[in-house]
């Protein structure tokens, strides 16, 4: 009886947790109350609510837009249940290895290799235990927030002597949320500064799962400083969090979304919308959510004119209609990926976000027609861990080839 006494209390620990997190944690985190120390719980409870959260999409009880009371109530049942199912699991399971002490009658103490193979397993199941206990708490108290500033110089064939050096900081997937504060989001700013850009690319995801986040983020990433100008482009969860929002305010604060669209940097390192020589700065819309119009984001341009297209997802270098459209790109920038988040030695990346696989989970990358640089990211999605996948701030610094 004691293991189902122990799998109650379980069950009723995970459903108050997670019930107090979503109705009374996010709101206040939502308001920008304590959003450094919240984000922890939040993330707590998100991963303590997953079995119920899979479960319910699953079955396809989530609703068509999204959440709503019922299904949330529904997965926080299953999950409670799933807890408190695996808590009398392993304690059925610790009675049963259980090695006797050593006052117990003589009698009743197994002998030979019988006592070897359960030692064996408990001490095996010890530090099974411990090893995913201390990979768990890494990913998500440490690694998660512990960026990287990675360093690339591309050569680019024709670019103006004017622009040899120019430094590109690419900025994606800062996905401000639950998970991620605004003070963290400040501190990426500043970090960016410090790295003294020329531009500031901003390659979508600003937000996740709550447009409450979009007019604070736009406010942050509007203390980007470069010495010639920022450029984005919306994700994926842009549009799913308001797209209409984040264009807004991204537009009040100054900072030019170039979704097929185009910008150019001048030799004499102005950001201009009509030049005839220096540097194309292009955008396409989302793979998933918006329109990749080629022609918009690149006709016209002078032939000799470099171009850097910046798209959210990388999975843009396979499609037939850009391979077709015979633009040059001299370089494309990307995200969506965050490197899968999870990296398992030997294994790689078990999701990328990429219907190619491992290609095009990060780094640089030769596409088709051109070459892709997929940044990690800053932010998560679906789990608030990172384990062997840092966050990232690239600098890319453009050279005459």
């Amino acid at each position: 009886m004691k293991r189902y006494r122990y799998a109650l209390w379980v069950a009723l620990a995970v459903a108050l947790l997670v019930v107090t997190a979503e109705y009374v944690i996010t709101p206040l985190h939502s308001a920008g109350r304590g959003q450094a120390v919240l984000g922890y719980v939040l993330g707590a409870a998100h991963l303590l609510n997953m079995p119920g959260f899979t479960l319910v999409q699953i079955v396809g009880a989530q609703g068509r837009n999204g959440w709503t009371g019922r299904s949330l109530s529904l997965a926080i049942a299953c999950s409670s249940l799933f807890w408190g199912l695996a808590t009398a699991i392993v304690v059925r399971l610790q009675n049963k290895l259980a090695v006797p002490r050593s006052g117990a009658p003589q009698s009743d103490i197994p002998t030979g290799p019988a006592v070897s193979r359960r030692q064996l397993l408990v001490s095996g199941g010890r530090i099974f235990a411990a090893a995913g206990s201390a990979a768990g708490s890494w990913s998500f108290f440490a690694e998660a927030r512990w960026w990287q500033v990675t360093h690339r110089k591309f050569p680019v064939h024709g670019l103006s002597p004017g622009l040899h050096g120019l430094r590109i900081v690419q900025l994606t997937d800062i996905h401000h949320g639950a998970w991620m504060s605004l003070a963290w989001v400040k501190q990426i700013v500043d970090a960016t500064n410090a790295l003294a850009p020329d531009i500031v690319a901003l390659t979508g995801d600003y937000v996740y799962h709550g447009p409450q986040y979009v007019r604070p983020v736009s406010k942050a990433l509007a203390y980007l400083r470069p010495k010639v100008g920022v450029v984005g482009v919306l994700g994926n969860h842009d549009w799913y969090d308001n797209r209409g929002l984040t264009q807004w305010a991204f537009a009040r604060e100054g900072i030019p979304l170039i979704d097929n669209s185009r910008l150019f940097v001048t030799p004499n390192r102005c950001l201009v919308s009509h030049a005839r020589e220096g540097l194309c700065l292009a955008g396409v819309g989302d793979l998933w959510e918006d329109k990749c119009l080629y022609d918009e984001a690149l006709g016209g341009v002078p032939g000799g004119m470099p171009r850097v297209l910046l798209s959210h997802n990388p999975d843009v270098a396979e499609q037939a209609p850009f391979l077709e459209s015979g633009h040059r790109v001299d370089l494309m920038l990307s995200g969506h990926t965050h490197g899968g988040q999870i990296r398992l030695p030997g294994i790689g990346a078990p999701v990328t976000n990429s219907a190619y696989g491992q290609k095009y989970a990060q780094g640089l990358v030769q596409g088709p027609v051109c070459p892709v640089f997929v940044s990690r990211g800053l932010g998560m999605t679906v789990m608030p861990l990172r384990l062997g996948v840092r966050p990232e701030i690239a600098v890319i610094e453009l050279q005459c080839a």
